[in-house]
């Protein structure tokens, strides 16, 4: 009876000691993946890390497309209003389907800020991509920014705040004018005509920058913009009498 106890209790021990090796096994399995995942994510940082580091130190901006997260989208509703900003200096429609058609939005001078439904500001980054690129209204939420612009495109956009500069002569006036691309340089000029034909403060030191950098001859653009607009006037004044 004893011998048969003891032949029970070694088995029984057996079976006990390969129970907690394969339990061991499968531990050391899950442990060793978890490693290599973690692994593999701590190799993406760091490439992503000395990516953004190699742009500091090249004086590269980072825009939103370089730091999107996998789960942006999620964060953003379709009836959230997204705040948009006109960069143009006349009015911009700005309308979800084509020709004018389905929800149109109005901006009526340069620096306006409206609220845009998501839902309709992705059916028109869609349907007015050119605009989108040129700069022409700037979307002022880096979430949606991130989806939108492609980061090449963004670089070269300039903020309201930037194109100020410019006008103000700042002494990085003509680094950003530079920067900008050149749909966005148009609206620079037109916004230097603008203040002239209408007598505003403006330093004609960088009316004269612009000039050369762009080749574009401004102030006598400015004076073909009064004489047309002094015709037009005396015409109307001339129906009148």
């Amino acid at each position: 009876m004893e011998e048969k106890s003891e032949s029970l209790g070694k088995v029984v021990s057996k079976r006990k000691a390969s129970v907690e090796s394969a339990e061991k096994e499968n531990l050391a399995s899950d442990n060793l993946s978890k490693v290599e995942e973690l692994s593999k994510l701590v190799e993406e940082l760091r490439k992503e890390l000395d990516s953004i580091k190699a742009q500091s130190k090249s004086g590269v901006s980072i825009s939103p497309q370089e730091v999107k997260s996998p789960n942006l989208t999620s964060n953003i509703q379709p009836n959230e209003y997204i705040k948009v900003m006109s960069l143009v200096d006349n009015k911009l429609n700005l309308s979800t389907k084509g020709h004018g058609e389905g929800k149109i939005y109005t901006f009526e001078e340069f620096g306006e800020i409206q609220d845009i439904l998501y839902m309709d500001l992705v059916e028109i980054n869609n349907e007015h991509r050119n605009f989108l690129q040129a700069g022409y209204y700037y979307i002022l939420d880096d979430r949606v920014a991130a989806l939108a612009y492609k980061p090449e495109t963004y670089k070269r956009i300039l903020r309201k705040e930037e194109i100020e500069m410019i006008l103000n002569n700042d002494s990085e006036a003509i680094d950003l004018f530079q920067r900008a691309n050149p749909k966005q340089q148009n609206v620079i000029i037109d916004l230097i005509i603008k203040k002239i034909v209408g007598k505003e403060e403006i330093d004609y030191n960088i009316v004269d920058k612009i000039s050369r950098v762009s080749g574009v001859n401004i102030l006598e653009k400015a004076k073909a913009r009064i004489e047309a607009k002094e015709v037009l006037l005396a015409e109307a004044n001339g129906n009148q009498s």
